[in-house]
């Protein structure tokens, strides 16, 4: 009886011994496949620069930004595409709820895509870059403005985590 259960413990050993070689190799094979995806991936995105005077908010971003038209919000000036329509103080001091020279700047640009038959999308969202300390019915403000003039999409940028 004794001969029989030796046998039986040597078996399983040597049963044990093969099947964790295959493992391995397949866990090998998935972290190749792993290291390639994140090599791959690491480099998509546009990169936004802020200017100087803005400090963006920091938040976690699940997707790449997009091409987009750009207004710029500091502590001076709204910037549409790099240029000033409207001074700061003056948005923070009017009780309307748009913004004209902001929505005015923006349909614009979005008659120029046409004219051109621009397809990269760059017509239909805008990125709004504003300092961390911006006041929430300034944004409120640029977006309605942006939704306005017809930009259904708006993203925000930030700084990622």
């Amino acid at each position: 009886m004794s001969i029989v259960l030796g046998k039986r413990r040597k078996a399983h050993k040597e049963n044990k011994g093969d099947s964790a070689g295959m493992m391995l190799t397949s866990l090998m094979d998935i972290f190749i496949v792993l290291v390639l995806y994140l090599l791959v991936n690491q480099g998509t995105g546009v990169e936004l620069d802020p200017p100087e005077n803005v400090i963006l908010p920091i938040s976690g971003v699940d997707t790449a930004p997009r091409q987009s038209v750009v207004v710029v919000l500091s502590d001076r000036d709204v910037r549409v595409q790099g240029q000033s329509v409207v001074s700061m103080a003056e948005v923070v001091a009017s009780d309307e709820l748009e913004i004209a020279p902001i929505r005015q700047a923006i349909e614009r640009i979005k008659a120029e895509a046409e004219q051109r038959a621009d397809q990269n999308g760059m017509h239909t969202e805008v990125t709004i870059v504003a300092d961390q300390f911006v006041p929430f019915k300034v944004l409120k403000k640029v977006m309605l403005s942006s939704s306005n003039a017809g930009f259904g999409k708006i993203s925000f940028a930030v700084n990622q985590m």
